[in-house]
């Protein structure tokens, strides 16, 4: 075999996709053919393919959470749209008789939380590491799967809200029905389209030595970082006090509270099942 041969192998193994590694063979070859002492200087065909691998994956990954987060602003939109005008399009939504209703509530209020906290993460690593050519392959590991959790509980909540309203259409008003659909449906579409890029960089394999960081490399607090569960106790406890305290605003001081520790949980069982495989700790 050629070196062109064995860099196209070494390519592929990569996760190199198509059209870029005809280009890079494409310039490969014909430096080969310009320059007898090319193929000397390019090092072996597993160096070289590992080197544009690690440039490309961080290029790509950047792109994807850039994309996804932009695609998540708009699902945002829409959710709050709906969520927001739902008083309006019935009068009689204080028991969710379907036990379908009740599931689509429940992950309309869990599964944009979710997809918020690791869309945002992934936009804060990329943004983070924007000037830096290569990222360790546990780096890019994080990032991608920040953009894929977010994507897919951008998704589920978007499936919620129109399951919510189709198990209910009996007691929502048309133009509600009609708005979640329409709106719902585009926003998927969307989140579907920004999944594409996220889905090719996840492909890419580099093997570039380091760590993939956790979320102090993100925001700070270096001082927990001995300590997560400490900063993940101060984080759920917060978000419950803004909870409660927004309840006793509302005059319901009691509700405030249940919803506040419900929050609180929330936040401490998402860092139990997420913490290592979005990188919030090591």
């Amino acid at each position: 075999m050629s070196y062109v041969d064995h860099l196209s192998r070494e390519l592929r193994a990569h996760g190199i996709p198509g059209r870029t590694r005809r280009r890079i063979l494409a310039e490969v070859d014909d430096h080969l053919r310009s320059d007898g002492d090319a193929e000397a200087r390019f090092g072996s065909p597993g160096e070289v393919a590992n080197a544009f691998a690690a440039e490309l994956g961080a290029q790509a990954v950047r792109r994807g959470a850039v994309g996804a987060f932009a695609a998540l602003g708009l699902a945002g939109a829409v959710y709050a749209l709906c969520f927001v005008s739902l008083p309006f399009a019935s009068s009689s939504l204080e028991t969710l008789d379907p036990p379908l209703a009740a599931l689509a509530f429940a992950t309309m209020i869990v599964a944009p939380q979710v997809s918020f906290v690791a869309g945002s993460l992934a936009l804060v690593r990329a943004f983070r590491r924007r000037r830096e050519n290569v990222l360790a392959t546990a780096e890019l590991r994080v990032i991608s799967r920040r953009t894929s959790v977010a994507l897919v509980f951008g998704l589920l909540t978007m499936g919620a809200l129109a399951l919510f309203g189709y198990e209910l259409r009996g007691v929502l008003a048309g133009w509600w029905l009609s708005l979640t659909y329409a709106s719902t449906a585009v926003a998927s579409v969307v989140l579907v389209l920004a999944a594409l890029p996220a889905l090719s960089a996840a492909r890419v394999r580099p093997q570039v030595a380091g760590h993939g960081g956790d979320v102090f490399d993100d925001v700070g607090f270096a001082r927990f970082r001995g300590n997560p569960w400490r900063f993940a106790q101060l984080i759920a406890t917060t978000v419950g006090l803004a909870v409660w305290l927004t309840g006793v605003v509302q005059g319901d001081p009691l509700d405030g509270f249940v919803r506040g520790v419900f929050e609180a949980l929330a936040c401490l069982g998402g860092f139990a099942v997420f913490g290592r495989y979005l990188g919030l700790r090591r």
